[in-house]
């Protein structure tokens, strides 16, 4: 079977009362990602794959749950969109590491560059290494990046920041005078070639992993289950998994930003021995209304649900578009909440155009 897309149009056909299909969007910085393209959607099936082993870290995990609310509160300051938290990540795994071109610290800033913006490095001293000043100056050079982007090419991108920012400002503005202002594109060296994928994957790991359970067949964040063995934090080799085939939509819109309500329902039913894969059922206490569709309050809707970090994350079926929120608006549900009547949120993305990303 062909790989397609796991990324566009997921089909949720699991005997639940309301089975949406629903298409849905990847959405880096307000940019929408075209994975309707077999070539993007094949190459970010294959990041993601690969980005699950280090994103299954227990130490990482914990490091970025540290480290996310002070660089969240920054890119915010500097104008950032704050999908940027997940770049140290893919650079560091938020770690104090030197590469072997020197390259250093939590945002893997090159020597010379670091000096430019301020930060000390001497014999005994290296900022580079201080969360603060580092971050600091990494938003500064990505609000250069962009604004240098924005400034000389006419164009808007994030995107491009982000390749700029493993590939050097110089070196993205030749490759776009050359090949076009579309990063996906774009015929880069293979490392800024899969920069940006690798950013998008590891966002879509931490913030939908409910949403790839069914495709590839099992728990791939637990501890232990059918699937390959977990590598360490530089395994580079394939992850084993076989070919998926999902459907792909056509639609292909313009870069948007989503914006978020929430629609009230409270579980159905009775868990008392939940495991991963069983389906949850929830009751609508209000009308939820999606792109293409809608359903009255009232109706019964179903998902799968995994255990991922100790809660229990629930694909309904609309993709990115609706996802399952406990009461107190946080993602997923701790298992022993899984009761009768417990009031739960769902998050209804709508997407709007992207002008509040502009400087």
């Amino acid at each position: 079977m062909k790989v397609k897309s796991i990324l566009l149009f997921m089909c949720f056909c699991l005997c639940a009362t309301v089975t949406p299909t629903h298409a849905h969007n990847i959405i880096f910085c307000g940019e929408t990602i075209p994975v309707n393209n077999d070539f993007v959607a094949n190459r970010l099936m294959g990041v993601i794959k690969k980005q699950i082993p280090n994103v299954n870290l227990p130490a990482l995990r914990k490091r970025a749950q540290l480290y996310f609310p002070y660089v969240q509160s920054q890119l915010r300051k500097h104008g950032i969109p704050e999908d940027f938290k997940y770049l140290p990540i893919v650079e560091s795994g938020f770690a104090v590491l030197t590469s072997r071109v020197g390259a250093r610290g939590f945002w893997q800033i090159m020597p010379g560059t670091a000096k430019d913006l301020g930060l000390v490095i001497s014999g005994t001293v290296d900022e580079r290494d201080d969360i603060v000043k580092s971050t600091t100056a990494a938003c500064r050079l990505l609000a250069q990046y962009y604004n240098s982007i924005q400034k000389t090419h006419n164009v808007s991108s994030w995107v491009l920041t982000a390749a700029a920012y493993n590939f050097g400002i110089g070196n993205i503005f030749k490759a776009i005078k050359s090949q076009g202002k579309d990063y996906f594109s774009m015929n880069l060296n293979p490392e800024t070639a899969v920069y940006v994928y690798k950013i998008i994957a590891v966002k879509e790991l931490f913030e939908y992993p409910e949403l790839y359970m069914k495709s590839f067949g099992y728990n791939v964040f637990a501890n232990a289950g059918p699937g390959p063995a977990k590598g360490d934090a530089n395994d580079d080799e394939e992850t084993g998994f076989g070919d998926l085939e999902v459907v792909v939509s056509t639609q292909n819109k313009e870069a948007e930003a989503p914006k978020s309500t929430y629609v009230a329902a409270h579980i159905k039913g009775k868990y008392k021995n939940f495991k991963d894969g069983d389906l949850i059922a929830l009751e609508l206490d209000d009308d939820l209304v999606v792109q293409g569709g809608f359903t009255r309050k009232g109706s019964i809707i179903k998902g799968a649900g995994w255990i991922i970090d100790g809660k229990v994350y629930v694909d309904l079926g609309y993709g990115h578009e609706v996802t399952l929120f406990d009461s107190n608006a946080e993602k997923g549900l701790y298992v022993e909440s899984l009761r009768k009547d417990q009031p739960v949120l769902l998050k209804n993305e709508i997407y709007d155009d992207q002008s509040q990303w502009k400087k």
